[in-house]
């Protein structure tokens, strides 16, 4: 501090050190070789590539879980659709047994010409019976109708199908009481 020469030379090494804040260059560290610049990046290639796996392994982990789940839903609902169509046929075959279609046919013979005036008239007897009739398409085979009659006017029925030329079977079905008899009244072409 004495020494006036050694001050300036502290006050330019000062202003020359203020002035070098900005550059790069940095007096006694030495800049890193290709060596260790080639490391460095190698680190960082071997980190990120790394952190990629490790996130790839636990997407596919998840994705894996999430199939196995879906799978076991499906399983699980095709077993229930399983269950549920074999329960609902059982129910079925118990609450709804096979009706038993055991019909009386009659049987008429009629010009072509006449069939459809015969099978107004056995509707009309229907009717007139407390019942009902159906008269479906004519075909080769003639006219083919179904009354539905009350089980005690029946006889009735059949009586007046007699006098209006039909041939009954020789065996006729007896219906149970209290319900409704189906008869097949069947107009064929006279040949």
């Amino acid at each position: 501090m004495s020494d006036p020469q050694l001050r300036r030379e502290l006050t330019i090494a000062r202003q020359i050190h203020s002035e070098m804040r900005d550059s790069r260059e940095i007096l006694g560290v030495a800049e890193p070789t290709l060596e260790q610049r080639g490391a460095v990046l190698g680190r960082r290639i071997a980190i990120a590539f790394s952190v990629l796996v490790f996130a790839n392994v636990v997407f596919g982990i998840y994705a894996i879980a999430f199939m196995k789940k879906k799978e076991r839903a499906r399983a699980s609902t095709e077993q229930n659709r399983t269950e549920l169509a074999e329960s609902l046929a059982r129910t079925a075959a118990v609450a709804l047994p096979t009706p038993s279609l055991d019909v009386e046919e009659i049987k008429f013979t009629a010009r072509v010409a006449d069939q459809d005036r015969l099978a107004n008239k056995v509707i009309a007897t229907a009717k007139q019976i407390g019942g009902s009739g159906t008269k479906g398409l004519a075909d080769q085979q003639g006219v083919l109708l179904f009354a539905e009659i009350p089980t005690a006017r029946l006889n009735d029925f059949r009586d007046s199908m007699k006098k209006l030329g039909a041939t009954l079977p020789a065996a006729q079905v007896e219906p149970k009481a209290g319900e409704k008899a189906i008869l097949q009244v069947r107009i064929v072409s006279a040949q």
